[in-house]
């Protein structure tokens, strides 16, 4: 599992729409996996979640680990889509 320290790790700016599969549960959502690049990550943990906005738009956002790396997914409330914005890479 991910245990680094986001600020002292080195990341990727990605910024690019993904597909997630995710359990919603109650109020929350837990995304699963992602594809990115041809390539399906499954995650492991939800190490940290917050609401952002962008304008209008209410996005939830992740901080979600597949066991070697972090990655920051977002999800966008209005549009319904999912974004990878960063990977940390450990």
């Amino acid at each position: 599992m991910y245990s680094g320290d986001m600020t002292s790790s080195r990341f990727t700016e990605i910024g690019e729409p993904v597909k997630v599969g995710a359990v919603f549960d109650k109020a929350r959502i837990f995304p699963k996996w992602f594809f990115y690049k041809g390539s399906r990550y499954k995650l492991e943990k939800v190490n940290y979640e917050w609401v952002d906005f962008r304008g209008s738009s209410r996005i939830l956002c992740y901080a979600v680990s597949d066991g070697n790396n972090l990655y920051e997914l977002s999800l966008n409330m209005k549009m319904l889509s999912w974004r990878l914005e960063k990977i940390y890479l450990e």
